[in-house]
């Protein structure tokens, strides 16, 4: 039998990682099945068949070279290390049609393309002069990576294999007893919500092509557009409140979705992460549409409501696509508001990005019991609870200690990215809206992204856009996990000379 050492741990992994790279030759095939309605663009063939077919190829040699080497009894953290190396091995060869194409440098393919996985939405493509195919494999990226790739791996397979990967992105919201019955009910429902976006789009006067790809980002928060003036390039009300409900169905919790769909809606209406985004709404969009009028941006009052709730309903989605050139730059009195929506994202279990509204919820409910207790009597006794889905959920002190600590820790992280981007240049306040819009997936730029920005600038911007999809402690923890089993690893080999 197998020693279960590091060695034996990480060959185990790489035969998870197989059905990973076999995924990604399968989302680099799928722009060739619109290939018959562009026949000009049969020249880009080549640059998604040829990656998409080594990569199966390359998938199905090392399952079979780890064939016997299961991921049983991981060590602590492993199931972060695991993650980790999913998302960034699917960035790596997720780059390479990019780059491909000859109209990305290295750096620049990496960065759209951690855009597309992280459905963050900043992009350097030139989405009006860029093929069709290019265009229909970045909305394939939002597609896989909003609900998550290894979500995906766990619908398909139903061995333990599956089950271990569900748990270790950190899926923790079960919609049925069976956790592969909730892996595969929360992917019918993504798609479902996608393709009835698809249909009121069309119905609505987008064209078949446009429709997928924006039904795909908007239920995907994800913000990839096919126009230079994203939603706004049609000028059309009944697109406008199609794309905000399929932002906030993609923003929701997929538990509180089901629940909906069951026409359950007190329990809908009574867990706290819709109450923290309907109070947020309420209170930020009226002051944009104030912005847009004394502006003079919209020209009606009823003009600038409807792009009001658009942009907050965008922003607090983190979702990122638009219906006003430029917001951003132009967002003047309203920029605080504005930040604060970024800041605070979706749902948890949600392909929203942000420090999401559960822990923003706990966050305000611990500091209201703190309060309480400072200024009653020591003898009166409350209970800290919280609600979720109509259940109340005790707070206990650990609990409310974690999230403080990861609020603080994702501040900190964003502040960091800030100092990067102003060694770069870039001014405080440029600096710290744009990384705060990686580090929350918001993807809306106050100027800095274009073809034109530097490596290092792009560097850091994705590092923030990797930590905002996995959230921070599966980075901190999986590269942690990593340092220490190849510390492990040259110990032994160490040893072992010694002896010899």
């Amino acid at each position: 039998m197998k020693e279960k050492s590091s060695s034996y741990e990480y060959l185990a992994i790489l035969g998870a990682l197989a059905y990973v790279i076999i995924m990604l030759g399968i989302i680099m095939l799928v722009p060739v099945l619109i290939t018959p309605f562009y026949p000009d663009e049969k020249d880009t063939i080549q640059c998604f068949v040829i990656p998409g077919v080594l990569s199966i190829f390359a998938g199905y040699l090392i399952k079979q070279f780890t064939t016997g080497y299961k991921l049983k009894n991981l060590k602590r953290n492993s199931g972060s290390v695991i993650v980790l190396l999913i998302w960034l091995v699917s960035i790596l060869i997720g780059s390479i049609p990019f780059m491909m194409t000859g109209e990305y440098t290295f750096t620049q393919a990496i960065f759209e393309t951690t855009s597309g996985f992280t459905t963050t939405g900043f992009t350097i493509t030139d989405v009006e002069n860029a093929s069709h195919l290019v265009l229909l494999y970045r909305s394939t990226l939002h597609l896989f990576g909003g609900v998550g790739l290894i979500l995906i791996l766990s619908s398909i397979l139903s061995n333990v294999y599956g089950m271990q990967l569900f748990s270790a992105e950190g899926h923790t919201d079960r919609l049925t007893p069976s956790l592969l019955h909730s892996a595969r009910t929360i992917l019918c429902i993504y798609l479902g919500f996608i393709i009835g976006g698809t249909a009121l789009y069309i119905i609505f006067g987008m064209d078949p092509f446009d429709a997928v790809n924006h039904a795909i980002s908007a239920v995907a928060t994800g913000g990839f557009s096919t126009k230079n003036d994203s939603i706004g390039y049609w000028h059309s009300v009944p697109i406008d409140i199609v794309t905000i409900v399929l932002m906030l169905l993609g923003a929701t919790n997929f538990m509180a979705s089901l629940c909906l769909l069951k026409g359950n809606f007190r329990r809908f209406l009574n867990n706290s992460e819709t109450k923290v985004t309907a109070f947020l709404l309420a209170i930020v969009t009226p002051i944009i549409t104030v912005m847009f009028l004394v502006e003079n941006i919209c020209p009606n009052v009823l003009s600038a409501i409807d792009n009001a709730v658009f942009q907050a309903v965008s922003l607090i989605t983190t979702t990122g696509l638009s219906t006003i050139n430029d917001f951003l730059p132009r967002a003047s009195f309203a920029i605080v508001p504005i930040i604060i929506l970024m800041l605070v994202g979706g749902h948890t279990g949600s392909t929203a990005g942000g420090i999401k509204a559960y822990r923003i919820a706990l966050a305000a409910k611990s500091l209201k019991y703190d309060v309480r207790e400072q200024i009653e009597p020591k003898r009166i006794m409350h209970s800290r609870d919280i609600t979720r889905f109509d259940k109340h959920s005790q707070i206990t002190q650990s609990e409310q200690s974690g999230n403080y600590t990861y609020i603080l820790i994702y501040f900190a992280i964003g502040m960091l990215g800030t100092f990067g981007l102003t060694l770069c240049g870039n001014s405080f306040s440029e600096s710290f809206i744009e990384f705060f819009s990686a580090l929350g997936t918001v993807g809306m730029s106050i100027g800095l992204i274009s073809p034109d920005m530097s490596n290092a600038e792009m560097w850091i911007i994705i590092v923030g856009m990797i930590i905002a999809r996995l959230e921070v402690y599966i980075v901190i923890l999986g590269f942690s996990r990593i340092f220490i089993d190849v510390k492990e690893i040259i110990m032994k080999r160490k040893n072992r000379k010694c002896a010899k």
